[in-house]
């Protein structure tokens, strides 16, 4: 785990001395991090970027447990680490940055040679259905929606990967919106084949839009309608479970469903930090080492 948090906070904070220098985040870190008076923080913010992505590699969901966790057993590695509501609020104040460092990483895998593409979007559920009527914490951006396992209420996390499972692009919408109604944000940027379930089906009109953009779609049928693919598609189809694979890992092992944020800010925060650490993990597992952080750099 050390080498984890060595090679994590190397990145993470090359990264960030980057981004700070220039004007953008250098606003966005007088804005959102540095105290205005009083005393300085007493972790940095790639301590705390860096210890908010490995907290998803012990599989622990609540924040508190963690900050336990490291108050105790780290405390050699991290010994200046605050109580708990200091850390909570540097770890709010974190969302600009390590969304940044999300949208990078995405950016990044985007640039593989990758010809076909998967899109597909999940439920990720605020509260348990019987305590609908009595969650407030979302209430402004969650709605009900309905997947093939029934009806949820919550927001929707859509996304495309490539080939080899890497996540390209995410984007959250509340629970009820339909998926093709955000294809055009989530394939921003990316061209190729995209292979989709029924739930993407498009007007003619605009799958002549997105042929211009040079972005073509394989489309799956609904059972009432007339099928017909090719070896190629069939063989593509096949392989959309990458997708949901991602999904299923997020869910199982990167504990991105969270029931218990007690403000927007900190749902949020918990499903970047929760995409971001899964990210980096899945290019170690492609590469099947380390990964070699300096390329990623600016």
């Amino acid at each position: 785990m050390l080498k984890y948090i060595t090679e994590i906070y190397t990145f993470v904070d090359n990264f960030l001395k980057k981004y700070t220098s220039l004007d953008t985040g250098k606003e966005m870190y007088l804005t959102y991090w540095q105290n205005k008076r009083g005393r300085d923080k007493s972790l940095s913010l790639s301590e705390v970027v860096t210890l908010n992505i490995i907290r998803f590699y012990f599989h622990i969901s609540d924040l508190k447990a963690f900050h336990y966790l490291i108050k105790n057993e780290m405390y050699k590695y991290f010994p200046k680490v605050p109580n708990y509501e200091n850390f909570l609020k540097s770890t709010n104040k974190s969302l600009g940055f390590i969304l940044v460092i999300m949208k990078y990483l995405l950016s990044k895998n985007q640039q593989t040679d990758s010809r076909y593409h998967f899109v597909d979007s999940t439920d990720l559920p605020v509260c348990k259905n019987y305590n609908i009527y009595h969650h407030k914490v979302a209430k402004e951006i969650a709605d009900r929606g309905k997947t093939t396992k029934g009806w949820f209420y919550g927001l929707k996390l859509h996304g495309v990967c490539n080939m080899n499972g890497e996540l390209e692009n995410v984007f959250f919408t509340a629970g009820n919106v339909h998926d093709n109604k955000v294809l055009k944000e989530v394939l921003v940027d990316i061209k190729g084949i995209f292979v989709c379930d029924s739930g993407y089906l498009l007007k003619s009109e605009d799958l002549n839009n997105f042929i211009n953009e040079n972005k073509e779609f394989f489309i799956a049928t609904r059972k009432n309608m007339k099928r017909m693919m090719t070896t190629e598609q069939k063989e593509l189809f096949k392989k959309r479970s990458r997708i949901e694979t991602d999904w299923d890992v997020l869910k199982e092992r990167f504990d991105i469903v969270y029931t218990f944020a007690r403000s927007v800010t900190g749902l949020l925060r918990h499903y970047i930090y929760s995409i971001t650490s899964f990210i980096i993990k899945s290019k170690e597992r492609n590469n099947h080492l380390f990964i070699d952080f300096k390329k990623y750099l600016f």
